[in-house]
């Protein structure tokens, strides 16, 4: 996948693509900083949750522009985001979430931790962390 992140860059800078450049370049730089950290290759899984957390910080930043009033940011911000998506492995249904976190009920998990734990194992990056917590805690307090 880095390597995809990288050859879009080249193709970026050809086209002069100023807000593309910037944003690969944003990501390719906290996958290099994770791999100087950790002194062995990124791993895909490891280059998607980066990605996701530069997607978020995006959502954060058009909150901030849209309470300020700031029609440039909130483009730019939304444009980073698509770019950002463009990346991103598909996120799964609610309802394949809910079936999970049933059978795992069933097989007796009564816990947030190893049911999310399970939930990582089988989905890996396609889970949303925080939408599989909400529907765990729904799925325990309707028992």
């Amino acid at each position: 996948m880095k390597e995809k992140l990288q050859d879009d860059l080249k193709l970026a800078m050809k086209a002069r693509d100023k807000l593309r450049v910037m944003t690969l370049r944003g990501a390719l730089t906290e996958i290099t900083r994770l791999e100087k950290d950790a002194r062995r290759p990124a791993t895909n899984d490891e280059i998607v949750q980066i990605l996701k957390r530069e997607r978020a910080r995006r959502d954060e930043a058009i909150e901030f522009a849209r309470k300020g009033a700031r029609q440039d940011l909130l483009e730019q911000n939304q444009t980073e985001a698509q770019i950002l998506d463009g990346y991103l492995p598909a996120a799964l249904e609610p309802e394949e979430v809910k079936a999970a976190i049933s059978a795992q009920i069933a097989a007796g998990s009564s816990q947030i931790g190893p049911i999310m734990k399970a939930l990582r194992e089988q989905f890996g990056a396609r889970l949303d962390g925080r939408t599989a917590s909400e529907l765990i805690k729904q799925a325990l307090a309707s028992q």
